[in-house]
């Protein structure tokens, strides 16, 4: 995505989703993917953190050194950047990177698209990790015929599933007569 931004300041955090590894003289629990948290829930920890952010993207890099996940958000037309650690699950930095009006080709067009959508990252994760019978890994944003896609890609049985959530196509909310939002019949 490029650059941190001069001045940025990389916030270390230590909010975990779940218990840290056992500890000294008990079992490491298993960190193979299939017990990984909910892609649900590590998108919902770093929007709770950052607060007032959507999180856009989300993906699991274990290349070269421990696995984590970067996970990017949008907050006051800032892109952040967060790491989280995938063996303790905890916020290992969150920096603003880049404004987001300096993004260009289609990184602009899916982000643009999908601040129009109504339809939250967490809600396509936890549909494509239903549908899947798994774990997300990683969520993006793609444009397919025109229209915003949310490719999910869970581990399930030790098999890679892609699963692609089209947000416009959930209904809308409809208001009663009293102003309260009721679900269409």
């Amino acid at each position: 995505m490029g650059q941190a931004m001069p001045g940025a300041q990389a916030a270390r955090e230590s909010e975990a989703i779940e218990s840290p590894p056992a500890a000294a003289g008990e079992p490491e629990p298993d960190m193979t993917v299939g017990s990984l948290s909910s892609g649900t829930d590590l998108v919902a920890m770093v929007e709770r953190r950052l607060g007032d952010a959507r999180v856009y993207d989300i993906a699991l890099n274990d290349q070269g050194g421990a696995p984590f996940f970067e996970i990017k958000a949008i907050k006051d037309g800032q892109v952040w950047d967060t790491v989280v650690d995938v063996k303790t699950r905890r916020i290992v930095s969150s920096m603003a990177v880049m404004p987001v009006a300096d993004l260009q080709g289609d990184d602009k067009r899916n982000v643009e698209a999908f601040e129009r959508s109504r339809m939250p990252l967490t809600e396509a994760i936890g549909i494509a990790e239903k549908y899947g019978a798994g774990r997300a890994v990683s969520a993006g944003l793609h444009i397919t015929d025109g229209r915003l896609v949310i490719v999910v890609d869970v581990v399930s049985d030790g098999a890679l599933k892609e699963i692609q959530v089209e947000p416009d196509k959930r209904p809308a909310r409809q208001r009663s007569r009293d102003g309260r939002q009721r679900s269409p019949r």
